[in-house]
């Protein structure tokens, strides 16, 4: 077993430093569609290595081994994951459950604080005005996903600036990016190394953005003034941006505006290609640990036999438990 877990750990660990890399160099809206699927499944692998490896220590205890039918002896001798490694890896996936879990309630608090907030405005508007000096626009997730925008930024863009921020916003409403964003930070609280994916993934999804809006006005020039105005003046105003709600001037935005003053973002194979092996070996790797964990158990299941026929003149059946 040992092996199995030792290439589905580094399978994990490679995926954590290459896949930001690899992110930034795939198209915005291609990239967030692999990284974050990409993430949930690395997160899952994670846990599901800590629990093999968890349950194999823990299947050793009389208590356990007698409700599974198994030889905890059998399966002490048949495991070669030190007692110590295996601990650890019970604590860590106590932390991750008890983290995640608190991760989870803390985002859902947040977006039904917005619901709650938001579910007074007009339902049939798309786009939401609000008195206020503060400089500020935003997109709600759905269901009731619109853009939310003060009075006080529209008041100090120019008429093809505030296009850009609503075409902008107006992107994220549409493709549920703020959903996509909560996906990739549920999997960086499973999995801490996945944090810099996690980055990478709102980085990219503001582009994503960025380029919809460039195509709708076929202006990329533009959009990077207005981009990096609306971050400056948001800066000047000292507005902090909710990690929950993708902002035209959430991200980072001097990369954001280098990406717009260069060419459209091209496919690159080699990147995908990349990407699709770093996930391919995870799963692999993490099939390998399932299959390992249950030849491990096959081996010290015990069965019974029936003696009724056999040659020695026992009428009754006996159970006799012997390992496989």
């Amino acid at each position: 077993m040992t092996k199995a877990v030792c290439g589905a750990i580094l399978a994990i660990i490679l995926f954590a430093v290459a896949a930001p890399r690899l992110g930034r160099r795939l198209p915005p809206s291609l990239a967030a569609r692999l990284l974050v699927p990409a993430s949930l499944v690395t997160a899952a692998s994670t846990v599901f290595v800590l629990g093999a490896l968890a349950f194999t220590w823990l299947g050793q205890l009389p208590v356990i081994s007698a409700i599974g039918a198994w030889s905890g002896s059998r399966l002490d001798a048949s495991d070669p994951v030190p007692d110590p490694v295996a601990a650890v890896s019970l604590a860590l996936l106590g932390v991750v459950t008890v983290w995640t879990i608190l991760r989870i309630v803390r985002s859902g608090r947040g977006l039904l604080s917005l619901y709650r907030i938001h579910r007074d405005l007009p339902s049939t508007d798309s786009v939401i005005v609000i008195d206020s000096t503060r400089l500020d626009a935003f997109a709600t997730p759905a269901p009731a996903g619109r853009v939310v925008i003060t009075s006080g930024l529209l008041r100090v863009l120019t008429a093809t600036e505030r296009r850009v921020v609503l075409a902008h916003e107006q992107s994220h409403v549409a493709h549920r990016h703020a959903f996509w964003t909560l996906a990739a930070d549920l999997a960086a609280a499973v999995n801490p190394l996945l944090r810099p994916t996690a980055t990478t993934i709102g980085h990219v999804i503001e582009r994503w953005a960025d380029e919809d809006a460039a195509d709708l006005l076929g202006d990329r020039q533009l959009v990077a003034r207005t981009i990096a105005r609306a971050a400056l003046l948001r800066h000047e105003s000292q507005v902090t941006a909710s990690g929950l709600l993708p902002a035209a001037t959430g991200g980072d935005v001097p990369g954001r505006v280098r990406a717009l003053l260069a060419p459209p973002p091209r496919r690159r194979p080699l990147a995908l290609v990349a990407l699709a092996v770093l996930l391919a070996a995870g799963a692999l790797a993490t099939v390998a640990v399932e299959q390992t964990s249950d030849r491990l158990f096959d081996h010290a299941a015990l069965h019974t036999i029936d003696i009724r026929h056999f040659p020695d003149g026992h009428a009754t059946r006996e159970a006799i438990h012997t390992p496989r």
